[in-house]
């Protein structure tokens, strides 16, 4: 494969590289296949950039220069790469938020080839969303450039290069910051009744087990072991709506998990309460099979949803946060009963592999990462253990 130069006028050229000859797919006779290019500067710089495409193409990394904008480029992939089945309901409409709301409209105009990490650096700067959510938004843009080098449409993934990625807030201070103590869970527990048979079930189950929202918002009664004393995630609620959408849990590894005896009595007198509402009912009762579902108190303004996935989005704003002011507790957020669960298990000296399976994590190092905050705990408990021992 060769090149050459053809001057266009001042401090203009012509870049050729000849291909050599190749079947026409409708003839089958031999063409001659070229590519052009165009560079603006001196003689050197146009055999400069001459000897970088040879280069390039002689390595199979040679991008064709293309007009593809960021914001085409993030509808196409996230259409053929994100959309289900590829990857879940709610990820893919996550997705698709973000790049209509938030990344086509601050970079989706620039050309895909001409993407720079400053471009992406200057929209985290300029941002007023939380790092959190920032986080996020990168982990899309770098998804969408991996794809696109890939596939050969640019000729590196300009994400990876940028220096002061966001993060994530939660460290270790965040999350201890959202943990209840022992004896705070028990005020709440005390006072949870108020709500009603389910919601008092709901939220012990939730610290019983760490469970997500959508995981319990997606628990069946036929993944329920009462006499066993077990439930199995093996779902969760991924959009509630007629019919509901569920899905596998985050990970999408279903587990098992052993209840306290308080836990499972107050399952028992859940069940009784929903039995008798949905036989009260009659047709007007969606039976999705739900452990927690709409009953009057959550359907009467909602028509006709009696039996309905619970709002997932609206548990920990409301009747949550009422309770735990009645409680006179410090406001953490709903996903803080998992991390107390996690402390709390961690703290009384549970192996660190078993609280791992308990809340589902993929990775031992992602609980030891959260919960880093009562390893002080625990290695002091540890020392004093050996000591007792040694000194016996």
């Amino acid at each position: 494969m060769r090149g050459s130069l053809r001057k266009r006028y001042t401090d203009s050229w012509n870049l050729i590289l000849d291909l050599g000859y190749h079947p026409d797919p409708q003839t089958g006779q031999l063409k001659r296949k070229q590519k052009w290019y165009t560079v603006h500067g001196t003689k050197r710089d146009a055999e400069k950039k001459l000897a970088e495409l040879l280069h390039a193409l002689h390595q199979g990394t040679l991008v064709e220069p293309s007009k593809l904008t960021l914001g085409a480029w993030l509808d196409t992939w996230v259409e053929t790469a994100i959309k289900p089945p590829n990857k879940r309901l709610r990820s893919y409409e996550t997705y698709k938020s973000v790049i209509t709301h938030h990344l086509q409209p601050a970079l989706g105009a620039i050309r895909l080839q001409q993407l720079l990490p400053t471009d992406l650096q200057r929209y985290y700067t300029a941002s007023s969303l939380s790092p959190t959510t920032l986080e996020q938004h990168h982990v899309i843009v770098h998804s969408a450039l991996k794809a696109a080098h890939l596939q050969g449409l640019v000729a590196r993934n300009v994400a990876s290069l940028v220096l002061n990625k966001p993060r994530r807030l939660e460290d270790v201070d965040t999350v201890s910051q959202q943990c209840w103590t022992a004896a705070e869970v028990r005020r709440f527990l005390a006072v949870t009744p108020q709500a009603g048979p389910q919601m008092a079930a709901f939220y012990q189950l939730a610290l019983d087990t760490g469970a997500r929202k959508g995981e319990l918002c997606g628990l069946q009664w036929g993944e329920t072991d009462l006499e066993r004393g077990q439930v199995a995630i093996v779902r969760q609620l991924v959009k509630p709506g007629l019919p509901p959408v569920f899905g596998p849990p985050k990970n999408g590894t279903p587990r098992t998990i052993s209840l306290m005896s308080s836990t499972v009595d107050l399952l028992r007198r859940h069940k009784a309460r929903q039995a008798e509402t949905r036989l009260a009912n009659g047709q007007s009762y969606h039976d999705f099979g739900l452990v927690f579902a709409k009953d009057w108190w959550g359907a009467r303004t909602h028509g006709h949803t009696l039996g309905h996935p619970l709002q997932s989005n609206n548990i920990g704003q409301g009747e949550f946060q009422r309770l735990s002011v009645q409680a006179g507790l410090p406001r953490i957020p709903f996903h803080g009963l998992r991390h107390t669960c996690a402390t709390l298990l961690l703290q009384a000296g549970v192996p660190v592999h078993v609280v791992q399976e308990r809340l589902g994590h993929k990775r031992i190092e992602v609980t030891l990462n959260i919960y880093a905050h009562t390893l002080p705990h625990m290695q002091q408990d540890a020392a004093d253990k050996l000591s007792s021992m040694l000194q016996a």
